[in-house]
């Protein structure tokens, strides 16, 4: 019985892995709509949720028998509460068996444990992770138990002639026991995050979020290689003072736009706001792109592949997947420098002073 959980465990965690590569772009794009940008407790909640889910799911289900196996002629529902108990006692008259040690290890009571284990989870994170009292969670483990029973019960959904598992009421006891007793120590679930308010997960509305500042990056790389492949023949260190020209001079008189940002609408200031000087932004951008296309050019062909890769990752986690997570959207190159993308003001537009000229009065 063991090795057949584990095989089910094993492939309902390599769904959750398939799954949860598909679904990642468009939790990200889900996030970013509603937060503009991805709240790491709702994340790690909503991802545990889904493994808990395709594994659960796998328990109860896998494995699939041949449709030829079934309508063995055996009845396949159970209508008679805490049955287990008296099949625990038929189980131990049968081996000759007696004692606590064999009752909590035969097989009935095993089946029992785990389906109350199975729904232990899903009270932890209802109570822990989204403040859920143990009505909700007693009403919503037994309403996930009872579709649970119909779909077995009804092989599937007619997926199968017959049912290939008992539909049992003693399930639906065992796993809303397992949610309320979830509920019950959820506070020592000290791994599970909670959710926060939507208000305090939304970014302010002064963040300029990854996305746009990937789209203005975009914007200052093809302008790089560009005028680098059609003025300058590829040279590696024209390359160089081409992007320390975009991102580094331009911006130092700008206010802090490079072209992208312009076209974007934002630009790089101090963490108050003010703006930001050169020596703030060079070092802003040598801890970030400048710095890896700087490397990229300049490093030896023969460098060492790890350290290579070490500064590749290091530039690319600081600078586009920390943001991704924080609420001000500020890499790790920004910390440093003190810096921020803010977006760029609005000009106001001319009044049309003429239009509010009092009308000259006639002579009487």
């Amino acid at each position: 019985m063991l090795s057949s959980y584990l095989e089910s465990v094993r492939t309902g965690f390599a769904a959750f892995v398939g799954v949860g590569a598909l679904v990642l772009l468009p939790l990200i794009a889900v996030h970013y709509y509603r937060f503009g940008r991805v709240e790491p407790r709702r994340a790690v909640v909503l991802y545990g949720l889904l493994a808990y889910g395709l594994v659960a799911l796998a328990l109860i289900f896998l494995p699939f028998p041949s449709p030829s196996e079934v309508c063995s002629g055996e009845e396949m529902l159970s209508t008679t509460p805490f049955q287990w108990v008296t099949d625990i006692r038929n189980n131990m008259a049968a081996n000759g068996r007696s004692g606590v040690g064999a009752a909590v290890t035969s097989t009935a009571f095993l089946q029992q444990a785990l389906n109350i284990a199975l729904f232990m989870p899903l009270g932890v994170v209802l109570r822990k992770s989204y403040g859920r009292g143990p009505l909700a969670v007693v009403m919503t483990g037994l309403g996930i138990s009872l579709a649970v029973e119909v779909v077995q019960y009804t092989g599937n959904l007619g997926a199968y002639p017959c049912p290939y598992r008992i539909a049992d009421v003693d399930d639906l006891i065992s796993n809303t026991t397992g949610s309320l007793l979830g509920w019950m120590i959820a506070p020592a679930a000290l791994v599970v995050p909670a959710v926060p308010h939507p208000d305090t997960s939304t970014a302010p509305s002064d963040t300029v979020t990854v996305p746009r500042r990937l789209l203005a990056l975009a914007v200052d790389l093809v302008t790089l290689v560009v005028i680098t492949h059609l003025v300058f023949a590829d040279d590696r260190w024209w390359a160089v003072a081409l992007a320390v020209t975009i991102r580094i001079a331009l911006p130092s008189v700008t206010g802090g736009r490079t072209l992208g940002g312009w076209l974007l609408r934002y630009q790089i200031r101090r963490a108050d706001g003010a703006r930001a000087n050169p020596l703030r932004i060079a070092l802003r951008e040598l801890l970030g792109v400048t710095g890896l296309i700087t490397y990229a050019a300049l490093a030896p062909a023969a460098w060492w592949f790890a350290v290579d890769l070490c500064v590749l990752a290091l530039i690319l986690l600081g600078t586009f997947f920390v943001p991704v997570f924080r609420r001000d959207q500020r890499s790790w190159p920004d910390l440093a420098a003190q810096t921020r993308a803010i977006p760029t003001p609005k000009r106001p537009r001319p009044e049309n002073t003429e239009a509010r000229q009092p009308a000259a009065r006639l002579p009487e």
